[in-house]
């Protein structure tokens, strides 16, 4: 269970990233809506370590990317295509574990993340509308 809340974790920083990478290429104004999904995105990130932290397991600091790191620009079209390839999958694994994992607590909380998802996934496609 520890494995796989470390590895929904890794994911979930990987979602967050792709949302402030939505945020670098947009204008203010689609900015300042995805900003809510950034912290939603922080927020799941925060109650992962804290569930397992609770598991008496160690959480990893999170990988930080170097000031200088190159990163290649993107367009905002291809941003948001990858925020919400993220999203899908971390929806789908998700929805997967809520199966198998028989900790009622756990479980509450996966099926908020469920949902954060869902609406974030709902919030990038009325962008590219």
């Amino acid at each position: 269970m520890v494995a796989f809340l470390k590895s929904l974790l890794e994911r979930e920083t990987i979602g967050t990233k792709a949302l402030a990478d939505i945020g670098r290429t947009a204008d203010p104004r689609v900015a300042d809506l995805i900003l809510k999904s950034e912290l939603d995105q922080g927020s799941i990130c925060i109650l992962l370590q804290s569930e397992i932290a609770r598991k008496d397991a160690a959480v990893a600091a999170p990988h930080r990317r170097p000031v200088n790191e190159h990163r290649v620009q993107s367009t905002l079209e291809q941003a948001i295509a990858y925020a919400r390839f993220t999203q899908n999958e971390l929806v789908r694994t998700i929805e997967e574990a809520v199966l198998n994992i028989f900790d009622a607590e756990l479980n509450s909380h996966l099926m908020k993340i469920l949902r954060f998802h869902r609406q974030q996934i709902e919030q990038l496609e009325t962008l590219l509308a």
